[in-house]
């Protein structure tokens, strides 16, 4: 029911319009923002920076006018401690008449109690007063203050709504949660007799919250196909790619490809998240997963966030595809002309298996044939809308595989609490790659050094800056370290030495970061000053120290992602955060760890676990922080909403929570 029709004044029903409180129950749900608590009396003593009551013998009243307003003062004399306490009222005129009838009497007074030096003990436009032998002590609630509505005015039509308002759950689950019917619970809430009542009603209400969202959460997933078409038979050609590997699959690695092979035989749809530390071995499953695929008759499209990182893929790629005699494409916006509409044109018909790309990989003029895996690798990197525009290419039923070190805390939520998606760890590292060792240092002179002493041994660093030049610091606070400033103070120091420094940032070319990257992978460049950019798809073996300027500017995933750039050969790689905040958080949680999951998690509680209603890939979701802060309550509701969908009922909550 809307409120207009309750006979309610229309001032006030537009001051609530005004706050999106439209309806009965828009109304009821709007919960106090605290409680006071005035039960008890408490001694003056115990009283001061409290809001509570306290009682005492009203001695003299007074009334001011200071500037058309109107103050009026009583004085109380308190009964535990004889003190007096001044009771003052700012621009009520009114209570000037009533204070009259309370002197020379016992009286409590309930609210905010201060103590001054020069003002003595006080108490501030007051919640209320009683005559002592009329005093019932209670719990009031206390509402944010909506302009153009008194106190008086919500608590009355509160109260008024809530006689038309019913329980959407059936009394036999109500029964079964061992929690109050909705009615009790809201007026345990607007109108509480004790602390007990108040805590079980929200409870019932955060019951209902949870089954809201695991509900909605589930019927989400069962739109998506579990069973699929795109079934596999045939793997001998991707025993044979792995046979031919110039190493042997991590027992790690193994599992998650041999979980995905059997999900495509029987039918079911992958819909994975592959998660693992930088160079663990990710893109090899990857890979076997689209041979696989190929070997079926269908295409597989990798999407990298980069031109670096696909070129990278298709590289790789190739050697594979070659030995097979698979047809394999890069797709990416340097792909123009000619080229490029005979490739679509051969993407179309499915002469090309593999298609390698960027985002250019589900634009509007390409088209497949038989696109049976979407892979989208570092998928921190995209949005959610981006990696579901590319999955509205294939098939329907389309196995789709995610990758990252770092998963977005909206992937593993989804992974976790979501109801289609699964993860995939893989927590061994192949043979041979050691652990990166983490530090926090601000000494430039003791990096400097450092870095040295790895040179002179054949080695070569990375030096990642938050800004290009100083120009870039206007927008933020503090002193940053510019690339354009550790250019220079980095040739002053090392060329002399015969070390060779190179640079690149968002603003060079395509064509000259392609050509910086390729001689610093030949050891021509011995450092590499950068931006950000070359956080993925950048692979040195013999890069094995990696310098963070101003770490703690940086997020955990990009932190972990960089740290992954030195991990990659058979060197001790070291990685160096410079700060000054050495008890920063993020900075502590890279120190003590390596394990990207554990980096996950930790970019979680520091994050927010985003929105998997919607489309936020991080942030605040007052759902999940309710089912992260009473998991067994969140057991009871899932197998409640299981409960409603196997039984083909709708769940009431949902029109009430949407309408």
């Amino acid at each position: 029911m809307i409120l207009s029709e309750m006979n309610i004044p229309v001032k006030t029903v537009n001051a609530l319009g005004k706050k999106k409180i439209n309806t009965v129950n828009d109304l009821v749900m709007y919960f106090p923002r605290k409680y006071l608590d005035y039960r008890k009396i408490v001694p003056l003593m115990e009283a001061v920076d409290r809001d509570c009551a306290i009682s005492g013998y009203l001695e003299s009243y007074e009334k001011q006018t200071d500037k058309n307003m109107t103050i009026i003062k009583a004085h109380l004399i308190e009964e535990s401690s004889g003190q007096k306490v001044t009771i003052t009222w700012i621009g009520q005129s009114y209570q000037y008449n009533a204070i009259k009838n309370f002197a020379r009497k016992e009286i409590v007074v309930c609210g905010k109690v201060k103590h001054h030096i020069v003002y003595g003990y006080t108490v501030t436009n007051p919640y209320a007063y009683y005559l002592k032998e009329y005093y019932t002590g209670k719990i009031v609630p206390v509402y944010t203050k909506i302009k153009g509505v008194t106190d008086e005015m919500l608590k009355k039509q509160i109260s008024r709504c809530l006689f038309e308002i019913t329980d959407p759950l059936d009394p036999k689950v109500v029964e079964m949660t061992k929690l109050p019917d909705y009615l009790s619970a809201l007026n345990a809430i607007h109108s509480p007799q004790d602390t007990e009542s108040i805590k079980k009603a929200e409870k019932r209400m955060i019951f209902n919250d949870m089954l809201y969202y695991t509900t909605k959460l589930k019927l989400n997933a069962a739109l998506l196909p579990t069973e699929t078409d795109v079934k596999t038979e045939k793997h001998d050609m991707t025993e044979q790619m792995i046979k031919g590997l110039p190493y042997e699959l991590t027992d790690d690695q193994r599992k998650a490809y041999l979980s995905i092979r059997e999900r495509m035989e029987l039918g079911k749809r992958v819909n994975l998240l592959v998660q693992g530390d930088v160079s663990c071995g990710k893109t090899t499953v990857a890979f076997a997963a689209m041979v696989l695929m190929a070997d079926n008759g269908y295409q597989s499209a990798p999407m990298a966030p980069t031109t670096v990182l696909a070129k990278q893929h298709y590289e790789g790629l190739k050697e594979i595809a070659d030995k097979f005699g698979i047809r394999i494409a890069c797709v990416t916006s340097e792909l123009k002309g000619k080229a490029k509409t005979a490739i679509l044109k051969e993407i179309e018909t499915g002469e090309i298996t593999f298609v390698v790309g960027t985002q250019s990989l589900f634009s509007e003029k390409l088209n497949y044939s038989r696109l049976g895996l979407v892979i989208t690798d570092e998928e921190h990197r995209f949005g959610v809308k981006q990696r579901e525009a590319l999955e509205k290419k294939a098939l329907s039923g389309v196995h789709v595989i995610t990758m990252s070190a770092t998963p977005l805390p909206r992937s593993v939520a989804d992974a976790v609490y979501g109801e289609n998606k699964e993860i995939v760890n893989i927590m061994s590292m192949p043979s041979g790659r050691k652990q990166v060792q983490t530090a926090i240092n601000n000494s430039e002179n003791k990096i400097m050094e450092f870095i040295e002493k790895q040179l002179k041994d054949g080695r070569q660093a990375y030096v990642v800056c938050p800004l290009i030049n100083k120009a870039d610091e206007e927008s933020v606070t503090g002193d940053l370290e510019s690339v354009e400033e550790a250019e220079i103070r980095y040739k002053e120091y090392f060329m002399p030495k015969g070390y060779k420094v190179g640079v690149i940032t968002g603003q060079t070319s395509a064509e000259d970061t392609e050509m910086i990257l390729n001689d610093f992978r030949e050891n021509r460049y011995q450092i590499l000053v950068s931006t950000t950019v070359i956080e993925v798809g950048v692979n040195v073996p013999n890069a094995n120290v990696m310098v963070i300027n101003n770490a703690e500017r940086f997020g955990l995933a990009q932190l972990h992602q960089l740290r992954g750039r030195v991990c990659r050969g058979q060197w001790y790689p070291y990685c160096i955060l410079k700060s000054r905040e050495k008890e920063n958080p993020r900075l502590q949680t890279m120190v003590q760890t390596t394990n990207g999951f554990e980096i996950a998690k930790a970019d979680i509680e520091q994050r927010g676990m985003g929105d998997l209603l919607g489309v936020a890939q991080s942030g605040s979701s007052h759902y999940m922080d309710q089912i992260l802060a009473m998991p067994n309550l969140y057991g009871s509701v899932k197998k409640y909403a299981q409960l409603l969908i196997d039984n083909h009922m709708e769940d009431p909550l949902i029109e009430l929570y949407e309408k």
